[in-house]
């Protein structure tokens, strides 16, 4: 296929010298799509930022679990493909790549017209990374007022796309309009690449600061990610006051008709990250996070015994 396109050549032979360092390395893989910006992308005719989000949702799942990403790399489907999609898509997952120094091991194209639509592509992507267990500390218990710490996003990320493009009536033209309050088009802020937290995590880990657990928000919405971040009988307190929320969501919430109960259990309500800290760390991490270009998110803190998470 690749031949048949006169698409570049790509090798898969990935060097994993770094594992002669390690004491008990083990290799971790993760998988994800982008199906619902796909939609988004389709409408605006542009693919040029699918590929940063293809490698950064996976690169960030195992960032979460502690692994060093090796390499990446993906399916793209279609029913016919075109040489400049294609290009545009694995053009952002190769610079996404060689920003976090990973091998880039190309993509598979898969020809499924009985499957998808003129013009509509799908793309998955698949990561792998290597852990060294003899390093990994025991996670810290839990104590009532850890503190729950978001790492900002730059929009949706991995969620939303579709109930916004059906609640806002979406369309080329409407995301062509300019918002005051976004600072932006729709279309633009939709199509900002997901943000990977590798250098901002690595530098917390190097600092020797304990993360007791970290996750993604990107399999569901923020409220599924605070059930899956917080062990059993742990809740929380998330303060997210309504003059807090990013206005994207917002106008998800209110031109969305959208209730906010529901915007959390489908977005990411502005937060690409979350792992949890001991009070005393805070600064500190709070510090590191904006040394490291990213912008930190303190959402809320731990409480003992529960299993509620209240928002207020």
């Amino acid at each position: 296929m690749r031949e048949r396109l006169g698409l570049q050549t790509l090798t898969n032979e990935i060097p994993i010298g770094v594992y002669r360092s390690m004491i008990d390395p083990v290799l971790i893989s993760k998988t994800h799509g982008v199906s619902g910006k796909l939609s988004i992308a389709a409408e605006l005719e542009r693919y040029d930022t699918i590929g940063k989000d293809c490698v950064a949702v996976c690169v960030n799942d195992l960032i979460a679990a502690g692994a060093k990403p090796l390499f990446f790399y993906d399916t793209i489907s279609c029913a016919r493909p075109k040489k400049d999609k294609i290009e545009d898509l694995e053009a952002g997952a190769r610079s996404s790549c060689e920003e976090l120094g990973i091998a880039y091991a190309g993509s598979e194209i898969m020809e499924l017209p009985d499957i998808f639509h003129y013009d509509q592509y799908d793309m998955v992507g698949f990561a792998v990374g290597i852990l060294d267990r003899g390093t990994v500390k025991d996670k810290q218990v839990i104590k009532q007022s850890d503190v729950i710490m978001g790492l900002a996003s730059d929009g949706l990320h991995n969620n939303g796309y579709v109930a916004a493009k059906k609640k806002l009536f979406l369309t080329k033209t409407s995301m062509e309009v300019y918002y005051e309050n976004l600072q932006s088009t729709l279309g633009e802020l939709l199509m900002q690449p997901t943000r990977c937290y590798q250098k901002v995590l690595e530098a917390i880990y190097h600092e020797g600061i304990s993360i007791s657990h970290c996750i993604q928000v990107a399999h569901g919405g923020l409220d599924a990610a605070l059930h899956k971040l917080l062990p059993e009988n742990c809740g929380a307190v998330i303060k997210q006051p309504k003059q807090n929320i990013p206005p994207l969501y917002v106008m998800l919430h209110q031109d969305g008709n959208i209730p906010l109960e529901q915007l959390r259990a489908t977005c990411n309500m502005g937060v690409g990250m979350l792992f949890i800290v001991s009070e005393e760390d805070v600064d500190r991490v709070i510090d590191i996070i904006d040394e490291s270009g990213e912008r930190p998110v303190p959402l809320g803190l731990v409480e003992t015994p529960s299993k509620e998470i209240r928002y207020i």
